[in-house]
């Protein structure tokens, strides 16, 4: 005799398998943002002879994406909230990568810095919204295990992305040289993006009573960047 498994048994082992999904993709689109953030350390000279951008393209290669993300990271926590997290988790995830193959296609230094900053700002978009479709969606158990593996993956990345840097310029694939640093990050924004598409909870609309502090954004970017601005080009222009 066949014996059949109770409904409520199939519904837990549906959730469970859909909160790991859940769980994968939001380490997914972490673990890229931090490569990201560190893939340019190595691979900034190549780019910057290949482009003719000098020094100055090496040092604004990395501040300027963890410039934008860090700028904005508490801002996209609130639109989050206020618009809701799975629309602007599609929308950061949709947005870093067209940034990222805008990169790997840049033709000259300006337009490579602007992707970057693109990048940063669709990253602090989305990071924040993982975590609280996350502490909505999950258990309390689930959520400690969750949160026990955002530490190793994380810790891993950072190393990763030099390390990754090092191999795709050293591989040279398709005659391409550093360019596949960012257009991996299509493969894999196109795979997250459909993804999250299909398995992230819909949520309400979020709380459009929410206020975001523009005027203390604009204050911390202006203050941010002019800081930078004088520690990376004053160093090259030789200022006192």
């Amino acid at each position: 005799m066949t014996s059949l498994a109770e409904p409520g048994t199939v519904s837990t082992r549906r959730s469970s398998r859909l909160d790991w999904a859940i769980l994968g993709l939001v380490l997914l689109a972490d673990a890229v943002d931090v490569i990201d953030g560190t893939v340019t350390n190595i691979a900034a000279p190549t780019i910057a002879s290949e482009l003719n951008g000098g020094e100055s393209l090496i040092k604004w290669l990395g501040p300027a994406y963890m410039l934008s993300m860090g700028v904005l990271l508490v801002v996209g926590g609130r639109l989050g909230d206020k618009f809701g997290q799975r629309r602007l988790f599609l929308i950061g995830m949709g947005g870093f990568t067209l940034a990222s193959a805008v990169a790997g296609f840049s033709p000259g230094p300006a337009l490579l810095i602007v992707a970057r900053v693109a990048q940063g700002a669709f990253g602090a978009l989305l990071i924040p919204q993982g975590v609280a479709i996350m502490t909505k969606a999950f258990s309390r158990e689930m959520l400690a295990r969750a949160f026990g593996l955002f530490g190793p993956v994380l810790g891993l990345s950072s190393v990763g992305g030099p390390v990754l840097a090092g191999f795709i310029i050293s591989a040279d694939l398709f005659g391409l040289s550093w360019r596949p640093i960012f257009l991996i990050n299509v493969i894999l924004g196109g795979v997250g993006l459909v993804t999250a598409a299909k398995i992230l909870p819909r949520d309400d609309d979020g709380d459009r009573s929410i206020v975001i502090d523009g005027r203390g954004s604009g204050l911390l970017a202006v203050t941010m960047i002019g800081l930078l601005y004088g520690l990376i080009e004053g160093s090259t222009n030789g200022w006192s």
